[in-house]
């Protein structure tokens, strides 16, 4: 496989959706000092299950992106960056540019649709689309093909695919290692774990569904269980060492889907009160788990249909049937409880959630509402979420939602 330079892409914002907290919300609080608030400037990004364009999403309007996307219904994927989104539908994959380096802003600013959200023209043929290691990986007949984020600036995008390794692929594979050519793919009945192109290791897992990944740690969703895999790299030698195991975890984990942020994975069976908070122990070198089910963790009372990581604090952001919005630290702990204008009728199939920078923003479909819940520190330097504002919506077909936003990912890295 090809080496690429793993130069993660800087950016600045264009402001193009949200407004300042304390400011022009129909829940601010006046009491917080100028100091203290902090701005929300970020662009949302929509797909629809009765239109086939894109668009965006302001104060509960919705402006459609010239450029054609994949189809009605779409699923969209954000980058590891916040700059891009990759858009799934139709076996298509198109890919969204949502946020631009100021440099390229100055070189394009008498072109006003290049400073904002554009469909690019590069787009690839996929069942299956994930983020992984600073790429796009794309599965198509069997095949990964991966993307890094800063080769999809190009007209002519370099791309790599697992084709070499003669593996016929269920689930797109993981980069794990990209400088050393390290990737994990899934044949449907094992994970195996690749360098160039000599197998490493061999783990049983049967239909995966769903993963996790930092990276230390991936844990992948199988008929057996949840696979946890630990990633040790050896300093001096570079070589890689993995561990194996089966995660024990709360109700029918062959359910779980899973979400990570920084060093942050979280898993949950939709429709239950069942989720697991899963993070690396440094010292021990492997997984710990808190599980709803843990005496000091909180216990969902009702089923929880989404839920989402904080990309700066990762902290867990869910949303539960019957409108209330619920955050957690990494421990399990209550940060804070909101219960939302939610319609009586809604089901978890109404409520869709992005997530953003101590931001986390909800729709309810069946009531035709949004919701923008932020983090809000006080003057004695404490910080919680809070309703920063709710907002009719003109539409209640959203199927999938992203927040382009600035991503500090040296935070994130080894």
């Amino acid at each position: 496989m090809k080496k690429y330079n793993q130069n993660l892409l800087w950016i600045s914002i264009t402001t193009l959706a949200l407004t300042a907290c304390g400011g022009g919300g129909s829940n601010s609080n006046d009491n917080i000092s100028e100091k203290d608030e902090h701005d929300h400037e970020f662009s949302i990004l929509v797909a629809q299950n009765n239109t086939s364009t894109l668009s965006l999403l302001e104060e509960g309007e919705l402006e459609a992106l010239d450029d054609a996307a994949a189809g009605n219904g779409a699923t969209l994927v954000l980058g590891e960056t916040g700059a891009y989104a990759a858009v799934l539908a139709n076996n298509t994959i198109n890919f969204v540019h949502g946020l631009h380096d100021e440099d390229e802003e100055e070189e394009n600013i008498e072109e006003e649709h290049e400073e904002e959200a554009h469909v690019l023209d590069f787009d690839l043929t996929g069942s299956q689309v994930i983020t992984t290691g600073g790429h796009f990986a794309v599965l198509a007949a069997g095949t990964t093909t991966f993307i890094e984020y800063d080769e999809l600036e190009n007209d002519m995008p370099a791309t790599e695919d697992t084709s070499n390794l003669s593996v016929n692929e269920t689930y797109p594979a993981l980069m794990i290692d990209e400088e050393h050519e390290v990737v994990m793919v899934f044949d449907d009945a094992d994970a195996k774990v690749f360098e160039d192109t000599t197998e490493k290791e061999n783990f049983t897992c049967t239909n995966p569904s769903s993963h996790g990944q930092t990276d230390e740690l991936v844990v992948v969703t199988c008929d057996e269980g949840a696979l946890a895999v630990v990633i040790e790299e050896d300093e001096s030698t570079e070589e890689h060492t993995f561990i194996d195991s089966m995660l024990t975890l709360d109700g029918t984990v062959a359910n779980y889907v899973w979400r990570a942020q920084g060093h942050v994975i979280v898993g949950f069976e939709p429709g239950t009160s069942n989720y697991a908070i899963v993070e690396l122990d440094d010292d021990a070198g492997e997984p710990v788990v808190v599980k709803g089910s843990d005496a000091s963790a909180f216990a969902f009372e009702t089923s929880i249909c989404d839920m989402q990581l904080d990309s700066e604090e990762q902290d867990i952001l869910a949303m539960t049937l019957g409108g209330t919005f619920i955050a957690l630290d990494h421990e399990g702990i209550e940060l804070k409880s909101i219960e939302l204008d939610f319609s009586a009728a809604s089901t978890c199939s109404d409520f869709i959630m992005a997530s953003a920078a101590k931001t986390v923003l909800v729709v309810d479909n069946k009531a035709q509402k949004g919701y923008e819940i932020d983090m809000e520190e006080s003057e004695s330097g404490s910080a919680t979420y809070h309703l920063h504002e709710d907002f009719n919506l003109t539409v209640s077909d959203i199927a999938s939602m992203v927040v382009f936003h600035e991503k500090d990912v040296s935070k994130h890295e080894h």
